[in-house]
């Protein structure tokens, strides 16, 4: 990882605390539509959380002719639930944080980019870019990360990409982004378990001081090295 300039903050789960209503709403109308029992829908939308919920489901329920109906009818649940989408109340001395570090801030989502627009008019003024999913061609992972580079002028060593999915952690690894994983959906050993060598953070205020040790710790590593060659002993009389 090169020095940061941009961090990229995945949204449900990670800065607003929404996994567990969108799991519940999920897991119900699974069982309405699919018969599947409330708990295994809960957590197979845990599972495979950190996709677009059509892909969710198509995932679990490969071809079925319900999943654009069923999908639909989440997203207007959740468009209908925006108002009580909120930002962790930490996110913004994070923000602050990052700001006084001379950073650039994104948002990265798979969440409809009306919906993530909405929830993101909460700070104006600290967030830079704010994306969500448009279509099949616009969404979290490379399309996101390509629209990055080109309009935030920085390279993808130069991002870190902040999430709480395992999906997150695969998407950065596909896409060779530097990724911080915040495990509140999921344990540090489910991290584990995709990237043995993943980074973490909890809790997630304590990004801005990883970020500012990380970068300590690059400069460091910059500095030019003694010339081994030179002894300050060679010529000094040290006769008494």
């Amino acid at each position: 990882m090169d020095k940061v300039k941009l961090v990229v903050f995945d949204l449900d789960g990670t800065l607003v605390d929404t996994m567990g209503g969108f799991a519940t709403h999920a897991a119900t109308l699974m069982e309405r539509h699919y018969g599947l029992l409330h708990e295994t829908g809960y957590s197979q939308y845990m599972k495979t959380s950190g996709l677009p919920f059509k892909q969710q489901l198509e995932v679990l329920f490969p071809r079925n002719h319900k999943n654009a109906y069923v999908a639909h009818q989440f997203e207007e649940w959740k468009v209908e639930n925006l108002d009580d989408a909120s930002f962790r109340p930490e996110v913004e001395d994070i923000f602050d944080g990052l700001r006084d570090l001379g950073l650039q801030i994104a948002i990265s989502s798979n969440n409809l980019q009306q919906n993530v627009d909405h929830v993101a008019r909460q700070f104006p003024s600290q967030i830079d870019t704010v994306l969500g999913f448009r279509d099949d061609k616009f969404h979290k992972g490379e399309p996101h990360f390509q629209w990055l580079e080109t309009h935030h002028n920085v390279d993808r060593s130069e991002m870190i990409f902040v999430g709480d999915s395992l999906n997150d952690c695969r998407i950065a690894l596909d896409c060779e982004v530097p990724f911080l994983a915040f495990p509140t959906t999921f344990s540090i050993e489910q991290f584990l378990g995709v990237d043995p060598k993943v980074d973490l953070v909890d809790p997630i205020t304590e990004i801005v001081d990883w970020i500012e040790e990380s970068q300590v710790q690059i400069q460091t590593t910059e500095l030019p090295m003694a010339d081994s060659s030179f002894s300050p002993w060679i010529g000094r009389n040290t006769s008494a």
